[in-house]
């Protein structure tokens, strides 16, 4: 697949799965699984399924820096977005990346796609979190909501001047630990405060 990405422009391959894409970004095999992993419940805050096409773009964007799969992730993003009627003074903000694993990594893909979903809103983007230093580089998969919250106490903190109404999109949520930290402490900074991610493990 990454020599057939280097070979081929975007929109001549599939981003998901390298098959020929007649000039969109996805092939129609993978259009169409992806449209049947929507989450079109209320409540939900995520756009699709974490599984299959939606499973794979997050991987290639967070794995193989794609930045292709965050311009589909972010059509559907978008569109849930849309429904919530956001302010037009929101701000779109993201989960910030430790440094260390953002250079391992070669991109900070958290931002890559709330700039994604921002550029389809037509709303400015900007990094709303800091990140402490003092946490190790360590993952949460596998843990407890409760193990997730007491690892992520003290790990962010919001800039100086912060906007009235902040979009905070992410990549993947499962208990939603990250995303229920981060909210309270844009809130705690005086932001009203709606959250989206991409995928949902359900």
């Amino acid at each position: 697949m990454k020599l057939l990405r280097a070979l081929y422009p975007e929109r001549v391959i599939c981003v998901a799965c390298g098959r020929p894409s007649d000039g969109e970004f996805l092939c129609s095999k993978c259009e169409e699984e992806l449209a049947a992993l929507r989450l079109d419940s209320p409540g939900q805050h995520a756009a699709y399924h974490y599984d299959g096409v939606a499973k794979k773009l997050v991987h290639h964007l967070k794995y193989d820096c794609l930045t292709a799969s965050a311009t589909v992730l972010a059509r559907e993003i978008s569109r849930c977005a849309v429904q919530l009627h956001l302010s037009p003074d929101t701000v779109v903000t993201w989960v910030t990346m430790p440094d260390l694993r953002r250079k391992m990594r070669g991109i900070d893909h958290g931002r890559v796609l709330a700039q994604a979903v921002a550029l389809r809103l037509g709303l400015p983007a900007r990094q709303l979190l800091i990140r402490s230093g003092k946490h190790p580089l360590r993952t949460q998969r596998g843990s407890s909501k409760a193990k997730r919250l007491r690892n992520l106490v003290g790990m962010f903190s919001p800039v100086e001047e912060m906007p009235k109404y902040v979009l905070l999109v992410d990549d993947v949520t499962t208990t939603g630990a990250t995303m229920e930290t981060c909210c309270a402490c844009l809130r705690r900074a005086g932001a009203q405060v709606t959250h989206l991610a991409a995928t949902k493990v359900v």
